[in-house]
């Protein structure tokens, strides 16, 4: 290895060398896959709490445990201890399940909808 002194004019031509340098030891490290080793793992599933899960759904945190106990379509959680946790995606994926169909139902379906509501039966009959 050359030993030499640098002088003041010839600074920037041997910094610029020394990036480029870096840039390629960069670039190969990308490839191998450890370009940043103090870079965090971070998990493909987020957990959140209570008060982000209620930002997340759009709802209040009452309606969010009334929801979690929903006996039709509950919200995915999980209980540890005193606290819920959630998963983020899940949540997502829990909204997405909601969506309503884009084709209306048939008057068919909508007169067994109404009727399975009713308690008793008119006495004049169903009027439909």
């Amino acid at each position: 290895m050359e030993t030499s002194t640098i002088t003041f004019d010839q600074l920037p031509h041997v910094v610029s060398g020394l990036s480029e340098k870096l840039d390629r030891v960069l670039e190969l490290l990308e490839k191998v896959g450890a370009a940043n080793p103090f870079k965090q793992h971070k998990p493909s599933r987020r957990i959140v709490h209570a008060k982000e899960a209620c930002t997340i759904i759009g709802k209040s945190l009452s309606t969010l445990y009334r929801a979690i106990k929903a006996p039709n379509d509950p919200i995915p959680s999980y209980k540890r201890g005193k606290l819920l946790y959630f998963y983020e995606d899940e949540l997502y994926a829990w909204i997405e399940n909601g969506r309503k169909h884009a084709v209306a139902p048939s008057f068919e379906e909508q007169v067994a909808a109404v009727t399975a509501g009713m308690k008793r039966r008119p006495r004049g009959g169903y009027n439909f």
